[in-house]
This record gives structure tokens, sequence and C-alpha cells, in this order.
């Protein structure tokens, strides 16, 4: 038989929720599967934030190693890593930084995948949100700027593109793209400061972390040590046997017909390399600018009641509130918080206790643990006072036919989405012969409430907890086998619960059905219940497998060989810097300055400007001509700027005027030029310096 669903307050409000909820459940149900086939602890999946947590630790610490080979010199750096091409220790070491780089934003990805499928970005949890993106986001551009490092074609494309993309910016009073046209003009010091960002970023990340799990209470940043051995010698026996690869080195007149680059992190490339400077901002806006924007774009408005205390914020309709006069500072609820939620202030009512208990609206999750840990009922989900919601299963068991002793079974509603998305009729076939009533989650279950349905007939109480890993009540889920256990505040008193007190805490996964229904009916019938783990030696070789597919699925994305889509026609680049000659300006002043003293008359207020330079390219007898203002607010500056044009291939007869004013002689160079493809033939002016061929 089943209870009727009580009215129950919903969970966050949440565009998709249907949605979102089946895939929440496919994850729960991939994570059933493996668990029935390796040991929970060494699924780096169902804790993929610790496991990345544990990459990114390889991935520094291997990084810092890799100085001890690596030469942070744009002339140097491609002969450095060129050197360590093979199975030597250093080219072991790099490919054990590159693997491990990989399977960070492998695992970086489904943590956020698991997140926005489990809705754990709404409300309270924004700040997570935001700031584990962002830590993406920066751990992103340190791999960029990793790539830019090894100098190599696919590098070469990296530098280009990004200063590109800096050039849009109003940041430097000249364009920088110009010195990446000819391997001579290559900037060491900008080298240097991509190699010094390199370094120094990752200290960020821990910032970010920080931020990141600000708003949870027993916070574990790595995975227990099996785990960590089994990442470490994945990662380790991935870098022996797939070396990381290196191109041709970085040569800035050579179009490369393909190159390798790795998925995780050079994918803008992909819309970069197709428009250009433009090309970046738009991919890199695109992605990070939704994921950051989620908890609004998928939020519905919901506003809360009205507070007493208009100091404090409203709670919303999912959150939890404390009953002040209820309240006995016991500070159990602050304890248990898996949210770092409640805080301990000052009583303002003639209680004789130090402190109360309140609930602050911008943490809640409303996971109510908290009501499980107050015995005198001080804690009520909004919608969902405990006493009366307790009553009802009791009055519902009180309603049971006397002649057979009634089993009781309490289901955490979180597994199915929340109160609001309960299935009765899918939970009453899973556990036939149970009177079936929803709770928001196992924690939520006082032990007083079991010893009063055991004491009052009940043959049995069953807890059905969400085992989930993305599961509301995080740890919180453990609390109720503790206090049952006598463990934990508040006890279960097992005197108060009758003659033959017999309870039951089972865990759940989507996609358990039958393995529930066993579990259920061996408890009903007295049978000792053991969860079917698999064996040591089989549990092993599952997770080595495991590992195996996630390396696999990270390392084969970051040897990527693409096809370069700029054309194969040779191309002619003409980068300048030329200043345009002075215009006249008129002295501002009256007819009769002459007979004025000296230190009264007029004088030139206005600033001088420069002429645009004109430059008029022939190629073959066809000519191009364009101009280019000066540069700074007043058009004092330089010109600078870059022609190209195409060029069909073998012998072109090319001749070039920079013109700096209008009735100024121009600077003239004339030549034959072997166009060749999948080249760019250079030619840089400097005023002053005047052509060269690069």
């Amino acid at each position: 038989m089943t209870a009727p669903n009580p009215g129950a307050p919903p969970p966050p409000p949440v565009r998709g929720e249907g949605a979102l909820v089946r895939l929440d459940r496919c994850f729960a149900a991939i994570d059933g599967w493996l668990d029935r086939r390796l040991p929970a602890e060494l699924n780096p999946l169902s804790q993929s934030g610790r496991a990345a947590n544990f990459a990114l630790l390889v991935a520094v610490v291997s990084g810092v190693l890799m100085l001890f080979w690596y030469s942070p010199s744009v002339q140097q750096a491609y002969e450095s890593l060129a050197a360590l091409q093979g199975r030597t220790l250093g080219g072991w070491m790099r490919a054990l930084h590159r693997h491990s780089s990989d399977l960070l934003m492998l695992l970086l990805v489904v943590h956020a995948l698991r997140t926005f499928a489990a809705r754990k970005f709404a409300g309270g949890r924004w700040l997570p949100w935001v700031s584990g993106v962002a830590t993406l986001a920066l751990i992103w551009f340190i791999g960029w700027t990793g790539y830019w490092l090894v100098w190599d074609a696919p590098a070469a494309q990296v530098a280009v593109l990004s200063v590109r993309a800096l050039d849009v910016l109003p940041i430097f009073g000249e364009p920088i793209a110009r010195l990446f046209v000819a391997d001579r003009l290559v900037p060491s010091l900008l080298f240097f400061v991509v190699f010094f960002l390199h370094l120094l970023l990752p200290l960020l990340i821990a910032v970010g972390l920080v931020l990141h799990l600000a708003r949870l209470s027993r916070v574990r940043l790595l995975p227990g040590l099996p785990l960590c051995l089994l990442l470490l010698a994945g990662m380790a026996i991935a870098a022996l046997l797939a070396p990381a690869p290196l191109d041709e080195p970085a040569r800035m007149t050579v179009k490369p017909e393909s190159f390798v680059v790795d998925a995780w992190y050079l994918t803008p490339l992909a819309v970069a390399l197709r428009f250009q400077e433009s090309g970046l901002w738009l991919s890199l806006g695109l992605t990070f600018g939704l994921a950051l924007s989620v908890p609004w774009l998928f939020r519905r408005r919901n506003p809360g009641p009205p507070t007493k205390v208009a100091a404090e914020p409203a709670p919303r309709s999912f959150q939890t509130v404390v009953n002040e006069r209820r309240c006995h500072a016991c500070t159990q609820c602050f304890q248990d918080c898996p949210y770092d939620a409640i805080r301990l202030l000052p009583r303002t009512d003639y209680k004789p206790f130090p402190v109360r208990a309140w609930v602050d609206p911008d943490r809640c999750v409303g996971c109510a643990v908290c009501v499980g840990s107050c015995d005198s009922e001080a804690m009520d989900l909004i919608g969902l006072p405990t006493m009366a919601t307790e009553a009802r299963i009791e009055a519902d068991l009180a309603a049971a036919d006397r002649e057979t002793p009634a089993w009781m079974a309490l289901v955490a509603a979180d597994i199915d989405g929340g109160m609001h998305r309960f299935d009765t009729a899918g939970w009453a076939r899973n556990l036939p012969g149970y009177r079936i009533h929803p709770v928001p989650t196992a924690g939520w279950v006082r032990p007083k409430l079991v010893e009063r349905l055991l004491r009052k007939g009940a043959g049995g109480v069953l807890i059905v907890r969400d085992a989930r890993a993305e599961s509301a009540a995080r740890d919180g889920n453990q609390w109720i086998e503790d206090r049952l256990h006598g463990s934990r505040k508040p006890l279960f008193r097992p005197a108060r619960a009758g003659s033959d007190p017999r309870w039951q805490v089972v865990d759940f996964r989507p996609g358990e059905g039958r393995r529930l229904s066993r579990a259920a009916e061996d408890f009903r019938h007295g049978r000792s219940h053991a969860p079917s783990h698999p064996g040591r030696a089989a549990g092993w070789i599952a997770a080595s497998l495991l590992m195996a597919v996630l390396l696999a699925a990270a390392v084969i994305p970051g040897s990527l060989h693409v096809t370069n889509p700029a054309a194969r026609e040779p191309e002619l680049v003409l980068a300048f810097r030329a200043f345009g000659d002075l215009e006249s300006t008129n002295v501002a002043g009256t007819i009769d300055d002459d007979s004025r003293p000296i230190h009264m008359r007029g004088r030139d207020t206005a600033k001088p400007r420069r002429h645009p330079v004109t430059v008029a390219i022939t190629i073959d007898g066809a000519t191009v001509e364009r101009s280019f203002r000066a540069r700074g607010i007043s058009r004092d500056g330089p010109a600078t700027g870059e022609l190209r044009l195409p060029l069909a291939p073998g012998p072109r007869q090319v001749s070039i005027a920079v013109r700096p004013g209008p009735d100024a002689d121009p600077d003239l160079w004339e030549g034959s030029i072997q166009a060749r493809e999948g080249r760019y033939h250079v030619l840089t002016y400097e005023s002053g310096e005047g052509f060269r061929v690069e």
C-alpha cells in the first residue's frame, strides 16, 4: 500500500528540469553499473572533482620538473624539446605533463556536466558554479599558453591568433601582430612573458578552488590513496606508450599543410583560423559567457516569504527555517550541515540558551539534513513542517491493518529529482508490501520518528538513501545511519522503539530497482542482505580497464592531425611602420602681435598631425593602393599595418612605393619574387631603415 504524497515545497526553480533529471539519472545508472564491477573508491567518474584535482597536481609537478630540460627562449625552446624526442626521461616527463593536462580537462568536463545535470547551479550554488567555470577557463588559458611555449607549427598559429585577438583591444599603442610575420621580428620578451604567465597563473587556481569550495563543509580535495595510485600509474603508462608529439619548428613565413593539435585546449583554433581575430573572441565569449550565465539563464523567479527580521534575507520556498522558540542551542545542525549554511547567533528571546541557529538563505540548498539533526523540532523545511509530516506518516501507520505488521519505507525524494517529482507508483513496484512515504533526503529522517513508528507497531522501517555521487545531501546522507547506530547525535534509543526494533538503510541509484526489491524482501523476512561487491582482483582489473578507457578518451583528442584551413596559394605580405610628413598648422594670434611684448604674444596651440601614409603595391602591372592614417589620439604617431595580397605561383615582378605625404617622394622597392605554394613572401619597411626581404 502507499500513502498519498503530501504537499511539499518545490526544489530551486530551474528551467528544463525534466531533461536535466533524466540526464542525471543516466549518470547515476552508469555509476551503479560501474560500482557492481569495481569498488566505488576506484571509480574516478563518481568523484570526478577530486580526481581532477589529482590530475592537476600531477600536471603542476611534472611541469615544474620540465624546467630541468626546457629553455624558455624563442630561439632555443624548440631545440630543447626536440632533444627530448624518443623514450628519454625528459620526453617521458613532457608526455606525462601533456597527458595529465588532457585528463584534467576531461575530468573537469565530466564534473561540470554532472553538476549541471544535478541542477547544482541554482539558488545558493551560483558561487560554486561561477567560480568553477572561471577556474576551468583559467586552466584552459594556462594550457593555451603552454602550447605557445613549444614553438612548433601549432604554436606559431596560437601565437599569431593570440596577438591578433589582442590587437582588437585598445591595449597597445601599436599593433603587435606585424611582429609575427617573420622569424626575425618575433619578440623574445613577449615569449618570456608568456612563459612567466604559464608558471604563475596556476597560483590563481588555488584562489578559484577556495571560492569553489567555500560553501561546502568537510571538503576532501583529493581521492583516496588507491585511486590516486591508479591515476598516477595510468598516466605514467600512457606517457610511456604515447610520447608527446612535436611538429616542425615554427616558421612564420611557411603555411603548414597540417599539424597536430590538442583538441582539449586548441579547439578555438578551428574557429579562429576561419574568422581570424574575431573568431577567437567569438568562440571563447560564447562558450564561457554562456557557461557563466547558466545560474541566471535557467532560473525561474520564485520570491520567498517575508522575513520577520528585516536585517536577515528572506528564505526561499525550498529552504529550511528555524523556530527560535524550540532551539535549545545544541549546535548539532551547525555540525551536520553539508553546505556550511547554518550560523549560531545571539538569542533574541528569554530562553536560557547562549545562541540560536539561523539558516543563511544565500547558502541553504534545502537538503533538510539539519531537520534530522534537531531533536527539538526547531528545524522546518518551508511547506513541509516536521511535526505535521511525521504525524501524517504515523497516522498512515495507525490506519494500516492491525492483523499484520505494517512495513514502512521512507524514500529519499531527491532520487527522483525532488518531492514534486516523486514517482509513488514506481516506488510501489520496487517495494511491494511497504507503505511508502517520500522524504526530502535520508538525512531528513529523525531517530525519534523511527522510534515512534517501531513502538506503534511497524514491522520495520526501511530508509532508502540516495547513493548518487551528486546527492543533494552530500555526506549528510551518512548521518542517518550513524544516528541509528548510536554513533552520532541525536541518538536512536532502542529501548523506546519496542521489543524488536528493526530498521535498515539501503542505498539506491536509478536503474537498481531489482536489487532494491531483493534487499527490501530480505529485510521483511529477516534475511541478511549484504550488497554484492566485486572481488579484490576483479575490482582492480575492472578499474584498470576503466582507467585505460578514460586515458584513451583524453589522449586521442589530445593528438589530432588536422588540415590547415589556410589557402595554399602564396601570399605577398608587407608589414610596415612609417611616419607621415607633418601637416602645416596656423599660428594662433592677432594682427598686432608684433607690437606686444614677446611674453604677451600668441603661440601655436595646435598639435602637429601627420599625413596618412600611402602604400602602393604593383604585381605584374596590377596596382593596389591603400592609405593608412597616423596612430595616436592626435594623429602624430607612425602609421602601421599589413598588406596581404595573393600571388599566382611562379616568378612575379613586384614594386612597392611608400609615400609619407601627398607632396613627398616615395620610398621604392622593385624586384622579382619566385612565388611558391604554402609560403608567405614577406617584406618589411621601417622609416629610416627602408625595405627588407625576410
